[in-house]
């Protein structure tokens, strides 16, 4: 899909692209923008939503006891998460495979035990969520 071409612009670049497919490689850009990080601010489900806005009001990590603390709902926030990252693919705001901008933390003392210590965002997105978050 290319958002704002017509139909006849898309079947041209589609055929131009086939015609020159030997010596192209093409990449998928799964790289979080702030505009990719609105629009996931936009679909989040609630969950998924207060969950980014804990992790970045935290830092980058929030630990589980500080959210339990908030009377915040740990059984669900990975599975919003997903939920809104496939509604992204879904709806053709991001390619597939794009990585989760919060992650659960499991901890390294006692990997068996599958119980959350917390929730992390990478320090990259840090800057790109909470520019998405503020504007």
């Amino acid at each position: 899909m290319i958002r704002g071409a017509s139909p006849a612009f898309e079947e041209g670049l589609l055929a131009l692209i086939a015609e020159h497919a030997d010596d192209l490689t093409i990449e998928v850009d799964r790289q979080w923008t702030v505009e990719r990080a609105k629009d996931f601010v936009r679909i989040a489900t609630p969950a998924a939503r207060t969950l980014l806005h804990d992790v970045l009001h935290g830092g980058g990590y929030r630990a589980a006891a500080d959210l339990r603390d908030m009377n915040r709902d740990l059984a669900g926030p990975a599975i919003s998460l997903t939920k809104t990252l496939t509604k992204g693919v879904v709806d053709g705001l991001w390619p597939s495979g794009m990585p989760a901008p919060v992650t659960a933390d499991y901890g390294r003392e006692k990997p068996q035990n599958k119980k959350v210590e917390g929730y992390r965002m990478a320090a990259d997105l840090i800057p790109v969520f909470t520019a998405a978050v503020e504007g």
